[in-house]
């Protein structure tokens, strides 16, 4: 609850009020003792009540805990000619603690128009469909009121060794003194100790000595994992601000065989404002807390210290999380989790619960927990179990014992902070496709998930991952559909993906792609299928299985069709080839039974000659200069050079045994030169081909044609020797 954040004055029980002349000042007074009960008595008084009137009494009422009556008097303020924006927002929170969600909704909208760049106003748009989401994670919850609670205030629960710790402001019947505080007219705060499933109220016992329950204020607290350190809100009963107020210190005690140390001063305290409601990492050395501390978003924010050996940070504000209004009473779960209370979140009114991942320090999405946890009264300080199967918070709830009543809750699964895919598999007429097997996988090929989907086509998935995503589906009588996506760090809580399949139109092309050394299949090559005799092309990625399958629409049988086939993926050579092919059956056409869709590892030591089929690069008869036949086979390699800007290649120049040996090494340098030197003009980085002239000293098939009794051999057999190597010498 806020209030308790909220400075403790300095006038305690007992203190006498000075004596003022009329109703308003002795009203005003008491309102800023924090004395709301005897506020409310003389402010209620005055005939004729001002605006600030009107503010005190809603706010008074409202820490009472009579909504109603607050209701009342935020209406009124609005009404009146001294309204402001804020007052909009304000009565919109406590309809929102009536549960009057529509007039809610009314008195935000109000207040957007009058102040349309208060980004913190965006939270509340669509209340109403807001809640009925928030409604979804509720449903994972059961909630039960304990028969632990009092007629007063019971709240933080915490576990530690077996046991139920909570703060409460019951009457110890030990206690020869009770004081009681100002704002509510209870008991101070201090800690209470009872077993699990204690039966009644008077099972619970004070926890401790004097050192933890001291004579005002004390509690909540948290305990490390380890079960030999606390932390504790408690009073400051060394001094006072400057203003007279008593602020809450967040203290820190050990534990020895002798018991609980006296607790000290954590370092970054402050006579000036309060810091508490402690909540520790698994580790110990992350501890988030509530404080009112200047600087901040709201009235109550939530900061981070780190521990590095044994010194402590300066306080963080996690802004993430805080709004205008108050964040309170962290809990920090082990598996990663960080659960807080908030009224400046969207919700059903007063402090609500929200949950969130707590990754590296920082929280990373976070979500309202739902109804029947939160309520349209105050819902705060949860603690969860280790596996998240049961736990207990507090509520001001209708219903409860007293003002403030332990609850506990079990739940059907853990917390889930993951983005909702839904969509529907369709043909590509629009038609719903109910029965589609659905794959969800990751960038990496790792399954996420797999559906049916419903009757009405529909399917779904969660998940709590970012990056990128593929979505399979597959049907009888359709061809497979693949659809990606991205979902960003920041991407909505609900995403939308249609998948589509296409009917199988009787005929169609099947493509295998494969490693040409290998022979194994290669997934997510990029396939572009031009169809020649239309003009049209597609973009196809082929699957694990290093298939692409595709209908061939609007064709007959003795039809004829024609495709350009261009396959394209890193680290391979890429390849454009032509099918032509008469339709003289239905069925699948096995493209690459007929053609060669093998892809080339472009590995060092590659021919890239052999890789694309270079045709002979031929030149006339003891010239060297480049042919017009022979440029076109250059340019090949020019693309491909191009296409891999860090490729490095040899290029080697060979002649046939005729001739001299002198002759053919100086021949063959020359035409190297001049192919390169064509390359060169054309590339980036010319400097990454260079020609190597090797005449007829690499003789490929044992030709020999000096010396005497030599065979004659054939012109296919010289042809053989007289080639050009591009080799990859570096990629």
């Amino acid at each position: 609850m806020r209030k308790l954040m909220i400075t403790i004055t300095a006038f305690l029980a007992g203190s006498a009020v000075i004596a003022q002349s009329g109703l308003q000042k002795q009203g005003s007074q008491l309102y800023a003792d924090y004395d709301y009960t005897a506020s409310v008595r003389y402010l209620e008084a005055v005939d004729e009540k001002n605006d600030d009137d009107l503010r005190k009494l809603a706010d008074s009422y409202d820490f009472l805990e009579n909504y109603q009556k607050a209701e009342e008097y935020r209406a009124k303020v609005i009404q009146s000619s001294g309204k402001v924006a804020r007052d909009y927002i304000e009565y919109a929170r406590v309809l929102m603690k009536n549960g009057k969600y529509d007039l809610a909704e009314q008195q935000l909208k109000i207040y957007e128009t009058l102040h349309p760049e208060d980004i913190e106003i965006q939270r509340y748009q669509l209340l109403n469909e807001s809640l009925s989401k928030y409604s979804q994670y509720g449903d994972n919850f059961t909630v039960s009121n304990m028969a632990i609670n009092s007629d007063h205030q019971d709240f933080a629960p915490v576990i530690f060794e077996g046991k139920l710790f909570f703060t409460s402001t019951r009457s110890d019947k030990t206690k020869f003194v009770h004081r009681r505080w100002n704002g509510n007219k209870m008991p101070f705060l201090d800690m209470y100790v009872a077993d699990q499933n204690a039966g009644s109220a008077t099972a619970a016992e004070m926890y401790g000595d004097k050192k933890l329950n001291k004579k005002y204020h004390d509690g909540p607290m948290v305990f490390n994992h380890n079960g030999n350190e606390l932390f504790i809100t408690s009073s400051n009963y060394d001094s006072k601000a400057t203003d007279g107020t008593r602020n809450f210190f967040l203290l820190t005690s050990t534990r020895t065989v002798n018991g609980w140390s006296e607790p000290v001063a954590l370092p970054f305290n402050s006579k000036e404002y309060s810091i508490g409601h402690p909540a520790l990492s698994t580790d110990g050395n992350t501890l988030i807390f509530a404080s009112d501390m200047p600087g901040g978003k709201g009235g109550v924010d939530l900061y981070k210290v780190t521990r590095t050996n044994g010194i402590w940070s300066a306080p963080v504000n996690l802004e993430a999380i805080n709004t205008s209004g108050d964040e309170l009473f962290p809990f920090i779960h082990e598996g990663g989790v960080l659960i807080f209370a908030s009224n400046g979140h969207p919700g059903y009114g007063g402090l609500d619960l929200f949950a969130g991942q707590w990754k590296d320090n920082t929280i990373k999405r976070f979500q309202n927990l739902g109804s029947p946890v939160n309520s349209a009264a105050d819902d705060f300080s949860i603690w969860m179990d280790p596996a998240m199967t049961r736990g207990y918070f507090a509520s001001n709830r209708t219903g409860g014992k007293g003002s403030d009543d332990l609850y506990s809750f079990t739940m059907a699964k853990p917390l889930s902070f993951g983005r909702t895919l839904t969509g529907l598999a369709k043909d590509e007429k629009g038609e719903l496709l109910p029965g589609t097997k659905i794959v969800f996988k990751d960038n990496s090929g790792n399954l996420i998930g797999e559906t049916i989907a419903a009757a009405d086509g529909s399917y779904r998935f969660e998940t709590e991952k970012s990056g990128d995503f593929t979505l399979a589906g597959s049907r009888t009588n359709y061809f497979d559909g693949k659809e990606t996506l991205k979902i960003a760090e920041d991407a909505p809580d609900a995403l939308t993906k249609d998948i589509i399949l296409e009917k199988d139109p009787g005929f169609a092309l099947l493509a295998v792609v494969t490693d040409k050394k290998s022979k194994t299949p290669i997934e997510g090559v990029k396939m572009i299928l031009t169809n020649n005799l239309t003009g049209m092309s597609e973009t196809i990625q082929t699957n694990e299985k290093g298939e692409v399958l595709r209908p061939i629409r609007d064709k007959k049988i003795n039809d004829r069709v024609s495709y350009n086939i261009r396959l394209e993926k890193n680290g391979y050579l890429s390849k454009t080839t032509t099918y032509n092919r008469l339709l003289d059956k239905e069925g699948k056409y096995v493209v690459s039974d007929e053609l060669n869709l093998g892809m080339d590892k472009m590995d060092v030591g590659l021919d890239l000659a052999k890789a694309v089929d270079l045709k002979p690069i031929y030149f006339d008869l003891a010239k060297f200069n480049i042919r017009a036949d022979a440029a076109l086979e250059l340019d090949k390699i020019v693309l491909i050079m191009n296409e891999n800007p860090t490729m490095v290649v040899e290029l080697g120049s060979h002649t046939d045994c005729r001739g001299t040996a002198a002759k053919n090494q100086e021949l063959s340098q020359k035409r190297a030169m001049a192919s390169a030197d064509y390359i060169k003009k054309r590339i980036v980085n010319p400097d990454r081909i260079y020609g190597m002239g090797y005449g007829e000293s690499k003789i490929i098939n044992g030709c020999v044609c000096e010396g005497k009794n030599n065979p004659k051999y054939t012109e296919a057999q010289h042809q053989v020797n007289r080639r050009t190597e591009f080799v990859i010498v570096r990629m």
